[in-house]
């Protein structure tokens, strides 16, 4: 695609003018309401003229401090239209994390969500100094401060002057080019400072060209769902962008924790999310099955194995049976259909991205009837690989997008060239060290199938070698243990150790859901977390996970915290990846006296 995201926008929104193209709520709990493209474009040069109003000039930057709504659509598009940069920060990032977004990449323009989000700007008086305008969607803009302007006054700046702004706007429209900068997306952090990523309007442009090349979605039979945070590239790309440039209408979550609710509500026929989420949907299924009667459970099991038989030869391009399709449209009728229906009760595929999504998750998925896609690639690489409709492959990434080169090198480190991002904003030894000979060094590990797909099997810098010279993949490790009920979140550990340990966290609801109905008596949630009963639970399914592995990668002790990790401490990022060094450095202790009975004893 050589045309801007602008242009792109623009062109669909004089040719589809009254089609919904977005639902939203306008409150908390209300109703999804409809809004055209025509009142998208409307509302975009609104808030670009009120830009201009403001004195932002071509190339000047404006951060976006919200979770998804629809005026973070409308700042992104606004800003570009203005000739700006827009810099996305995450909603959960602290007070000090804000502060070096604003300070490194030199925004001049700031949007913030409400009151909350403003404190923590305001917080760091001297990083936000440079700020000309801070610019509040929700509440009152406190008194004294002249930066501060609401949303809505903004709104109305640019709709006032609308006729004597739109030459200046469409000029700047003109000027943009597609090789030019279109956002500054920060990494998440999981390895130190996180660093601005800098994208062009033709990065965007030749990923959303590879999609569609590869799946082509109907834009006249599909609705998708907007769940992550589109702060982060992935999401923005694919549940937000891909339907501006292929006109697919799509309905903007309120949050995780409405996520069932909201998929009731908007029945959308598709989504885009990280494994965390279909680990949690797999394990909501499979606990609300292990609970129904003996004939219950009999009858589920029956069914997922028959999905996944019906999965694996789909997948392998193989024909189904007369008697597995008629044995399917009877589990379909029994149990897959309600899942389906408790889903909204019209998705027919997803796709998963920011971490490898686990084979019996994906296969599990799809034997319900829903299709997962799974996409590869970095924030500096933009493209990657990509499983289909046609070519999909559980437990893989897929295959090399269209124009998209993909290599091992000799330490089986992935990399990739042919979509690279322009370079590390003001850091150009370390896009030095990422892009070499045009190739970028994904600090991934990775393996080719005997079919020409893609496998992740770690991180290049979380390998763990044990005292006995072992190499060690912790994530798939890590996979594996959070299929046990009630695991959350796993690290596996064992650096230069003798074995491997793990720290483990507990899915609240559903510890506390087993405590009810095995009566196990706790007063508190930490309390539940060290309870032997539960303990028992774990230990005995980490016996299972520990038999489907070799002998050097089994898990010999563990401890269980008693809380679940979060992004408010340090632990994890905005896309639920570990802080391997973070969580190490915070509970060493914890794990290293896992070692201390055998230290003591001479072992």
């Amino acid at each position: 695609m050589s045309k801007t995201i602008v242009r792109t926008f623009l062109d669909n929104a004089r040719e589809f003018g009254n089609q919904t193209v977005i639902k939203y709520k306008k409150e908390k709990g209300g109703e999804y309401v409809d809004f055209t493209w025509k009142q998208l474009e409307d509302a975009v040069f609104s808030f670009a003229g009120g830009l201009v109003e403001i004195n932002m000039n071509p190339g000047d930057g404006l951060a976006i401090l919200s979770f998804n709504r629809l005026e973070w659509v409308i700042a992104d598009l606004g800003t570009m239209v203005a000739g700006g940069i827009d810099v996305p920060v995450y909603h959960t990032n602290t007070a000090e994390q804000c502060a070096y977004i604003i300070k490194d990449s030199g925004v001049k323009f700031i949007v913030v969500e409400d009151n909350e989000q403003l404190a923590k700007i305001l917080e760091k008086e001297t990083e936000s100094a440079g700020l000309k305008k801070i610019i509040l969607i929700q509440g009152q803009p406190p008194q004294g401060d002249d930066r501060i302007i609401s949303f809505a006054a903004l709104m109305e700046k640019g709709t006032a002057g609308k006729a004597n702004l739109a030459p200046e706007l469409e000029q700047r429209i003109e000027r943009i080019k597609p090789e030019d900068p279109s956002t500054i997306v920060y990494t998440s952090g999981t390895t130190g400072p996180p660093k601005g990523c800098t994208i062009s309007h033709n990065n965007i442009g030749s990923v959303l060209q590879s999609i569609h090349d590869l799946i082509q979605v109907d834009s006249a039979t599909n609705l998708s769902l907007m769940i992550l945070p589109i702060s982060h590239l992935y999401p923005r790309v694919s549940g937000y962008y891909y339907n501006i440039f292929q006109n697919i209408p799509f309905a903007i979550a309120e949050s995780l924790d409405t996520l069932a609710q909201n998929l009731m509500e908007a029945r959308p026929t598709y989504f885009t999310s990280v494994p965390r989420i279909f680990e949690k949907v797999y394990d909501r299924i499979s606990g609300t099955a292990q609970k129904g009667s003996g004939l219950k459970r009999l009858i589920f099991r029956w069914a997922v194995n028959l999905g996944r038989e019906r999965s694996r030869k789909l997948n392998a391009h193989q024909p189904l049976s007369a008697w597995l399709k008629l044995r399917f449209s009877v589990a379909d009728r029994l149990v897959f259909r309600k899942i389906r229906g408790a889903l909204g009760g019209k998705i027919r595929f997803a796709v998963s991205a920011g971490a490898p999504l686990s084979a019996e998750v994906g296969e599990f998925i799809h034997s319900v009837g829903i299709q997962v896609l799974e996409f590869y690639g970095l924030t500096e690489t933009v493209t990657g690989t990509m499983t289909t409709f046609d070519e999909c492959r559980y437990g893989t990434v897929g295959k090399p997008m269209p124009r998209e080169e993909v290599k091992l090198a000799d330490d089986g480190e992935i990399l990739m060239r042919g979509n690279n991002f322009m370079g590390y904003h003001n850091k150009p030894e370390l896009t030095a060290e990422i892009i070499k000979d045009g190739w970028c060094h994904t600090g991934d590990i990775g393996r080719w199938d005997e079919d020409g797909f893609l496998i992740i099997t770690d991180r290049k810098k979380d390998l763990i070698i044990t005292s006995g010279g072992k190499n060690i993949s912790p994530q798939n490790i890590e996979n594996l243990v959070k299929r046990i009920p009630l695991v959350s979140m796993v690290m596996v550990y064992g650096d230069n150790k003798k074995y491997l340990t793990a720290l483990m966290t507990l899915d609240q609801p559903e510890a506390e859901a087993m405590a009810e109905e095995r009566d196990i008596p706790y007063e508190t949630y930490e309390d539940l977390t060290q309870s032997a009963q539960i303990r028992d639970h774990v230990q005995e399914g980490l016996e299972k996970v520990n038999r489907e592995l070799a002998p050097y990668e089994t898990i010999k002790k563990f401890v269980i915290l008693t809380r679940d990790l979060t992004q408010e401490h340090g632990e994890i990022t905005p896309t639920l990846k570990l802080k391997r060094k973070a969580v190490r450095k915070k509970y060493g202790r914890l794990l290293d006296a896992l070692y201390e009975e055998d230290s003591r004893s001479g072992l």
